[in-house]
């Protein structure tokens, strides 16, 4: 029964991702709830990869689409663009990777 812990993460995975997210936005311009979110999710996922209530959770933390969304809208924007990209893809591989060296 590997759909129910699944689920069960995932649906607390979503709204703690949004109230995380909520939160930031109303404090900073830059999109740190989205990015505090995906490096925490992918760390998680790298320690505990194994896991379906993890794995869960984590794809319904950790959101690639409101990254996206967020480049696109601050495009005109270029260093708060070019910052938040290069700080979302390396935090979160070095993030997976601790988690990864953690676990092993």
């Amino acid at each position: 029964m590997r759909l129910l812990p699944f689920i069960l993460g995932a649906g607390l995975g979503a709204p703690l991702r949004y109230l995380i997210d909520k939160y930031f936005r109303a404090k900073f311009v830059f999109p740190a709830g989205i990015l505090i979110v995906n490096v925490i999710g992918s760390f998680i996922l790298g320690y505990s990869q194994d896991n379906y209530f993890v794995m869960g959770f984590c794809g319904a933390f950790t959101t690639w689409s409101a990254f996206m969304l967020d480049v696109d809208r601050n495009l005109p924007f270029r260093r708060r663009t070019v910052l938040n990209i290069v700080l979302t893809f390396g935090l979160s591989i070095a993030a997976v990777a601790a988690g990864f060296a953690l676990a092993s």
